[in-house]
């Protein structure tokens, strides 16, 4: 069997997977008609330049612009069900038998959606999705950096209410440049009190300093962490302590975290005992899926095997209850050891 045809038929797991950045553009152009909502183009292929990334994207700013065209239509429940519900199809459809999915639900709020509502509705898409796709999948609440202290723990309190309903963990999401994880301390001991898993965008758009001080702040996963190949101490720590890191390839050359695949640390990461998971970010927004991704893998000579322990390094970071995880762990190590 080639490559092409394992990579196809190995199960996966995506842990870092943004709901709103994963919204099909056939969808943004029928929430718009029913919304009434005015687009900058009216089909699908004139529309996909205003929110799909170019070739050449610049800058982390320039990735983010592309939200900007779409994200009025997500102030609204049932919009939000169908993202999610999409969602589901969509990696199934590419046999990823386990996702998480994230969102910070204070940006789709309005005078009339709360927190908990936008919750809900993203439930209530996932269970149909579930009851319908062979997949499982579990949600991850963001606390946005540039919105308020009670807004965070709002949010950190929709956690724990729904963590019985799909609801997986938390994330600190947003311009790390300018918002420190110190301003997040209490929404995130919160949740370890309550017993939330924890994961932190850290090290994408800033140095390493932030992956330190979200380790210190117990994550139990760390969000890109790129800028950890420039401290070695650090590096050796988090391969000790095999705290995973979510590692999203073409995310990180779309947004120029990295010039280009060939300069990504991955490799490094892996030669150093890292734990390393594959993951893809914004589906919609990059026109990538997972197997895309695995397949840039390949081709930064990472080889079907270690492509398979990174597969069985996802199932094992799944923010799941012991059995749950057991399950799917020994589940995914089994059809990876038949395929590879």
């Amino acid at each position: 069997m080639s490559k092409g045809g394992i990579i196809a038929r190995l199960p996966k797991v995506d842990l870092h997977c943004h709901l709103d950045g994963s919204i099909r553009t056939a969808t943004i152009l029928d929430l718009a008609k029913k919304q009434n909502y005015r687009l900058p183009a009216s089909t699908v292929e004139e529309l996909r330049p205003y929110v799909r990334v170019p070739l050449d994207c610049k800058s982390l700013g320039d990735f983010l612009k592309r939200f900007e065209v779409f994200y009025p239509l997500l102030t609204n429940s049932s919009a939000m069900e169908r993202i999610a519900y999409e969602l589901l199809r969509d990696c199934s459809a590419e046999n990823v038998k386990y996702l998480e999915m994230r969102f910070a639900p204070v940006l789709q709020r309005t005078g009339e959606l709360s927190i908990p509502e936008v919750t809900e509705a993203v439930i209530k898409g996932v269970l149909r999705g579930e009851k319908e796709f062979s997949i499982k999948c579990g949600i991850i609440l963001c606390l946005y950096r540039s919105t308020s202290l009670e807004d965070s723990m709002e949010t950190a309190r929709c956690a724990v209410k729904y963590r019985k309903e799909r609801v997986c963990g938390i994330d600190i999401a947003g311009d790390e440049t300018r918002y420190p994880l110190d301003d997040f301390v209490k929404p995130v001991e919160f949740c370890k009190k309550e017993g939330i898993n924890i994961t932190i965008h850290a090290g994408e758009a800033s140095g390493p300093q932030n992956i330190r001080k979200a380790v210190e702040m117990g994550a139990d996963r760390i969000g890109h962490g790129i800028s950890l190949i420039k401290d070695r101490k650090l590096m050796e720590e988090v391969a000790s302590r095999q705290i995973p890191l979510e590692i999203c390839l073409t995310s990180n050359v779309h947004t120029q975290v990295v010039e280009d695949y060939d300069r990504h640390p991955v490799r490094d990461f892996i030669k150093s005992g890292v734990k390393v998971t594959l993951n893809t970010d914004d589906r919609g927004v990059s026109g990538i899926d997972l197997t895309y991704e695995y397949e840039k893998a390949l081709g930064l000579g990472i080889s079907l095997e270690e492509l398979g322990r990174i597969i069985e390094a996802g199932a094992e970071s799944a923010f799941l209850g012991g059995i749950e995880k057991e399950t799917l762990r020994n589940w995914i190590a089994n059809e990876v050891n038949n395929l590879i």
